[in-house]
């Protein structure tokens, strides 16, 4: 899934491109910054696109046109005060606006007129998109000291849609992109690198029953790259972390039954430290995870 920056790129070069505009501002719809979904959906009408079928254009006007909705819904209410489906209505379009006490008090008030599966299904809709819409705001109003915390509060979110296989597309690219900034935040790039590699080894077992290795695959291949940077180490440390990032490797090919590219892996390990110097790289491994993700790494000694 291509992101709002390769849409921009594009856009320097061909300014007129109508599918650019169109990517652009579904990307913006995702990430509820409708401000300026609005502004390409314009642009792209102005050239002639037809988006009046698109959902998330549909969603766009909502969010322009919120306060109207609003407006008229109250009015419904004052006039039917016992129809649930109006708080309901109003309930989506203060969300839209981040309104979320609003919207809250609005669909207890249906659940409470009407306290059937409808109601009580578009309750936990709606604390799951208060959720998302939250997450998207820290990490949108964080201040740098704060950014990778922020970072790390929307890779969660990732995660967890990821596990539920919400939207995969968006979230396993929305997940690299964050990652990429931790890393060019982090003191560590290696071992913020590192823990991407855990990050996408943690999720592959949502697609081993569809036959798909993109997860692990991208462990892998981020494993690798962590191991080449930590060989440019000349000190004990990264003579440490080389061999702990090699066995972790080891791992991930026995995983996918690669055992030819595991053994191979294992034969060209460095010479084994001593085992004070790997509980010190273990220690620190988990040390930098916990600071950044409050987790602790599954790395032990054998």
């Amino acid at each position: 899934m291509r992101d709002e920056h390769f849409y921009t790129r594009a856009l320097q070069f061909t300014p007129d491109k109508t599918e650019y505009y169109l990517g652009r501002a579904e990307w913006y719809c995702i990430e509820h910054e409708y401000d300026k979904a609005y502004k390409d959906f314009t642009k792209a009408v102005k050239l002639g696109a037809d988006v009046k079928e698109s959902y998330k254009y549909k969603t766009c006007m909502d969010y322009i046109e919120a306060d109207r909705h609003i407006s008229d819904l109250s009015k419904e209410i004052e006039k039917n005060p016992d129809n649930y489906e109006f708080y309901c209505k109003r309930a989506k379009y203060y969300l839209l606006k981040r309104e979320y006490k609003n919207a809250i008090s609005d669909v207890e008030q249906a659940v409470q007129l009407n306290p059937c599966p409808y109601t009580f299904e578009f309750k936990d809709d709606l604390l799951i998109k208060i959720r998302e819409f939250n997450v998207f705001d820290v990490v949108n109003n964080a201040k740098k000291k704060d950014l990778i915390k922020a970072y790390r509060l929307r890779l969660k979110l990732a995660q967890d849609n990821l596990r539920l296989c919400q939207n995969e597309e968006y979230w396993r690219k929305r997940a690299e992109l964050d990652f990429d900034k931790i890393i060019e935040l982090s003191k560590d790039k290696t071992l913020a690198l590192y823990l991407k590699v855990n990050f996408f080894e943690a999720l592959s077992d949502i697609r081993q029953f569809k036959n798909d290795n993109t997860y692990i695959n991208n462990a892998i291949m981020y494993c690798k790259r962590v191991i080449e940077q930590s060989k440019n180490r000349t000190d004990t440390m990264g003579k440490t972390l080389t061999y702990l990032y090699e066995i972790k490797l080891v791992s991930l090919y026995s995983n996918e039954d690669k055992f030819e590219q595991a053994m191979q892996t294992a034969l060209n390990y460095p010479e084994k430290p001593l085992y004070q110097d790997i509980k010190k790289g273990l220690k620190y491994i988990n040390d930098f995870a916990f600071m950044h993700f409050n987790v602790l790494s599954n790395d032990k000694i054998d």
